[in-house]
């Protein structure tokens, strides 16, 4: 079947311009690479799958809740606000994160730090909030 295929093409294309051949010619390889390149990215997906699975030690882009990191309010926060904070603690890549104050007392007494204040990132709440207080020594 694929043998009568190419006997026909090759009785068509031997009728054509050699420009025409040739064009032709590198569309059927340029295809058959691409094919044969599919061809084993579907057999070998499996493998790179389980394999990427078991070797990834970067499980999530973000920041577990033990981390405790340097940030800089890029908006402010007051009382019970909700705030931005960018950890600036990494020195390779700047993240922002909603914030707002990690102790109950600041946030009923109406505390307020201004944008660009320095504050250390105590933990990430469960809806990825960042609860942060003033870093006094920055």
């Amino acid at each position: 079947m694929i043998q009568d295929f190419l006997n026909e093409l090759t009785n068509y294309l031997s009728g054509q311009s050699f420009s025409i051949q040739l064009i032709s010619w590198l569309v059927i390889i340029l295809l058959l690479i691409v094919g044969f390149y599919l061809l084993i990215s579907l057999l070998f997906f499996p493998f790179m799958y389980l394999y990427n699975r078991l070797t990834d030690k970067n499980k999530s882009n973000s920041l577990s809740k033990k981390d405790v990191l340097l940030g800089k309010l890029t908006l402010k926060i007051h009382g019970d606000s909700i705030g931005e904070v960018m950890e600036i603690g990494s020195k390779e890549a700047r993240s922002t994160y909603p914030a707002k104050f990690f102790r109950e007392k600041d946030r009923l007494s109406g505390l307020k730090l201004e944008k660009g204040t320095n504050v250390i990132i105590i933990e990430f709440d469960d809806q990825g909030i960042a609860l942060v207080i003033e870093n006094k020594n920055g």
